[in-house]
């Protein structure tokens, strides 16, 4: 016993000694050191010490490590809409979302993680209304959370930072157009005024006007301010599942129907907003633009991997044949695309949103998960009834823009439902989940890779 102590004893001198040793260099280097770390390091850094502490959390600091996406780790986070009721002494509590954060061990065990958070809304009646909150995007470990309704920018919308005790930061809402159909979200990161941004793309229709309207939110102020950049059409139905945040911009994946010799024809294009100079413009693809290739719609995904842009899509040629390939923008200024992989899809397809895991891409169909593991070429498919998602870490804390929120009031609408007789209070609940096992069943395919 007292052999383990002092070896404990020890081995506590020597990491003091270690701490010591770092904080003793010049701060230059001290910087260049820690910006070399992921930031998923950086985050239990700032446990060591006071000075390692405030040097981490500097927003300065944090800012700087945004270009070293490479080094950043793809995590898997849950994300539940599909909601529940359970009566309490104040009446009816209804569970809107909740996102938990993941562990995949490349093979069979899909657990769950530390990191956890729900909302839900209280009710005073036990009316029940149909009515969820929704995932538009994720930019590193920011989750955009909404719930649905279309009431002229009422909704209220929520930044979600899982990871620092589950932030919560309200967007202020948006009023000045009452008559919203659709509307679209993305967020990226302005390097010239090192400021975070989102923006934001409405279908405003009334009695004399159906039009497009773009705003852009500056992270940290109050109000949306609009600009006359506006996409050449609706940013499609389901694009929550086709966008991406790659380069600093916020890309979206969108069909265009033209007319051509009097016949109506489809056409596949990805659209990108630049949120330095806060204009939308095209990135061209190979693929997309040929016409010796087919496409389908439901074959094609836009995502992230390894800090690029990337498209999943499975063509047919004019042969007959069908592969999955993965094209990856590698020169962003130039608009040049390679593809890095080709993948059989004899035993499954690409149905459901793609995102990226430690080890490669996975496709997501909210009943199962297809893992694709790109270093040992195998696939695995694991059931689970839920939604999950990718992030990487970053130091980025929603506390420097704002008020947090825990519990938020919110007042009746003129819209009509059951928000017309109730004050809604929407609860966010923090909490620190045990290590489980969650998977039911899983499948394992052969190689069906060929490297490019």
């Amino acid at each position: 016993m007292e052999r383990a102590q002092r070896m404990k004893s020890s081995n506590n001198n020597a990491e003091l000694r270690v701490v010591m040793g770092l904080l003793e260099l010049p701060l230059d280097i001290l910087l260049n050191i820690l910006s070399k770390l992921p930031a998923e390091s950086l985050f239990l850094i700032r446990s060591v010490s006071k000075a390692l502490l405030n040097i981490v959390d500097d927003p300065s600091f944090a800012r700087a490590l945004r270009h070293n996406v490479h080094l950043q780790v793809p995590q898997l986070m849950l994300f539940d809409d599909h909601g529940g009721y359970y009566r309490c002494s104040a009446g009816t509590i209804q569970l809107l979302a909740s996102l938990r954060s993941m562990k995949y061990d490349g093979c069979r065990d899909l657990t769950e993680g530390r990191h956890g958070i729900s909302v839900s809304v209280r009710r005073k009646t036990d009316n029940r209304e149909w009515s969820y909150f929704q995932n538009d995007f994720v930019f590193c470990n920011l989750f955009f959370l909404r719930k649905c309704r279309y009431d002229g920018g009422g909704s209220p919308c929520f930044l979600v930072n899982p990871l620092r005790g589950g932030e919560v930061l309200r967007l202020p809402t948006l009023n000045k157009y009452s008559n919203v159909r659709k509307d679209w979200y993305g967020m990226g990161f302005d390097s010239l005024t090192n400021a975070h941004k989102i923006v934001r793309v409405s279908r405003v229709t009334n009695d004399t006007e159906n039009r497009l309207v773009t705003q852009v939110l500056v992270l940290g102020e109050n109000s949306w301010r609009e600009i006359p950049s506006v996409p050449p059409d609706d940013l499609n139905s389901n694009i929550y599942t086709k966008n991406a945040c790659a380069n600093g911009d916020m890309h979206w994946l969108i069909w265009l129907i033209r007319e051509k010799k009097g016949n109506s024809e489809e056409t596949y294009h990805i659209i990108s907003f630049d949120f330095k100079r806060e204009e939308f413009y095209w990135t061209p693809h190979p693929l997309l633009e040929s016409s010796n290739v087919r496409v389908e719609w439901t074959k094609l995904q836009l995502l992230t991997l390894r800090g690029s842009l990337a498209l999943v899509c499975a063509s047919s040629s004019e042969a007959g044949a069908a592969d999955i390939e993965i094209w990856v923008l590698k020169d962003y200024d130039k608009k040049e695309w390679t593809r890095d992989y080709i993948i059989n899809s004899k035993h499954f397809s690409i149905h459901g949103s793609c995102h990226e895991w430690e080890h490669g891409i996975f496709f997501d169909t909210n009943m199962d998960t297809v893992f694709v593991d790109l270093n040992c070429f195998s696939v695995n498919r694991i059931k689970y009834r839920a939604t999950i998602l990718s992030y990487t870490w970053s130091l980025v804390s929603l506390n420097e823009y704002g008020n947090l929120v825990k519990d938020l009031a919110e007042e009746p609408s003129e819209y009509g439902g059951l928000e017309s007789y109730n004050k809604l209070t929407y609860t966010f609940d923090r909490y620190i989940l045990r290590n489980s096992t969650i998977h039911q069943k899983y499948y394992v395919f052969p190689s069906l890779f060929t490297m490019i």
